[in-house]
């Protein structure tokens, strides 16, 4: 755990502190020098006295009684974040922490959609605490990440194929997934924010059980969202191309990157038709997807709404064909609205023959 470098990540640290005071009283006491750091109008300058007092709470932190044994006739829970930069999760009971883990994010990894992101942090800790959840009837999952709630409820095939991968993983526990304020996530919030590269050393068994996440982390990597689409490399370049011109969708990718606000109203107004199923976006080599379905830009629509109607079939058929791989919102009544308007189905559409009156 590297030593914080400004006001925000001293206060993460103290909040982490305070978490774990309750099963050590004095550890507030050595984090006072810290708390100095955060009075008002009070200079950033890192002491002696500063490094001193990280290393000793770092000590106590993962010493006893901060850390209890675990019991298999307890409850479970692993709470589990991801920041910008790495994961951190914590296995629990009663309260108490039994161990902590964390990593960075590869380079790929970074630029997964938040939703992405707090999955993997998920994935990690499960794997990572393998052999305390293996079996086990319940454990329970805290996340900050409300929209990850939701995903969870939903059918496999909903989910953007990364998600989908990883939600298979997780079928190997018995998860009850909860949302936790991020406030109160002091342990696994801290940790995620203040990961350590691995430096290889460690037990042959811990590293088996690292070169075995990182297999599997590389297996999720090389999901290729365009491999499962009836689209040409040529016409996903077109997408791409227009989705970076197009300011809403833009808009949209920040947030399926940097993770929605909690409320509706806090959206941006040109992203909130997209609120109800945000759980479902997400960004793979500049492409926005919701789901398995590529979100299609303003500009390339009324191309899209020529080929989908290429046939002149009618307009169910034209949107039962359409939504197996496109979306944009109104795509429905837009593509109902073209093909009411084609002249050459019009002219040539026959008409429904009329039943005889009975006699």
């Amino acid at each position: 755990m590297p030593n914080p470098s400004d006001a925000k990540g001293v206060q993460r640290l103290i909040g982490f502190a305070n978490y774990l005071a309750k099963f050590m009283p004095h550890l507030s006491a050595v984090c006072e020098p810290l708390r100095r750091l955060l009075d008002k109008d009070t200079p950033w300058h890192w002491l002696p006295k500063h490094e001193a007092a990280v290393q000793e709470m770092k000590s106590l932190a993962s010493s006893m009684p901060v850390l209890r044994y675990y019991d298999v006739t307890k409850s479970v829970t692993i709470q589990s974040d991801s920041s910008q930069r790495g994961l951190g999760c914590c296995l629990m009971q009663e309260g108490q922490p039994v161990a902590f883990a964390s990593r960075a994010l590869t380079p790929t990894e970074q630029n997964y959609a938040q939703i992405e992101k707090e999955c993997l942090s998920i994935v990690f800790s499960c794997q990572r605490f393998h052999h305390y959840l293996y079996g086990r009837e319940l454990v329970t999952a805290e996340t900050d990440h409300k929209p990850l709630i939701a995903i969870f409820s939903k059918p496999l095939l909903n989910a953007p194929k990364r998600l989908q991968s990883m939600l298979l993983t997780l079928q190997n526990y018995s998860l009850k997934v909860i949302y936790k304020p991020g406030p109160e996530m002091y342990i696994s919030d801290t940790l995620s924010r203040a990961t350590a590269q691995c430096t290889g050393r460690g037990t042959a068994y811990q590293r088996q059980a690292i070169c075995s996440l990182q297999q599997e982390q590389q297996d999720v990597q090389q999901i290729n969202q365009a491999d499962y689409l009836n689209v040409t490399d040529h016409r996903l370049a077109q997408i791409r191309q227009h989705t970076d011109k197009d300011e809403h969708l833009q808009s949209l990718k920040s947030m399926a990157l940097a993770g929605w606000p909690y409320l509706k109203e806090e959206t941006p107004f040109t992203v909130r038709e997209y609120w109800t199923f945000r759980d479902e976006i997400s960004v793979q080599n500049g492409v926005l997807f919701r789901g398995q379905k590529v979100i299609i830009p303003k500009s390339l629509r009324p191309e899209m709404l020529t080929r989908i109607h290429s046939s002149h079939v009618g307009g169910d058929a034209c949107y039962r064909q359409a939504r197996e791989t496109l979306y944009w919102p109104n795509m429905q009544a837009e593509i109902k609205d073209f093909v009411s308007n084609c002249t050459t189905r019009n002219e040539y559409a026959h008409e429904q023959q009329k039943e005889t009156m009975m006699s």
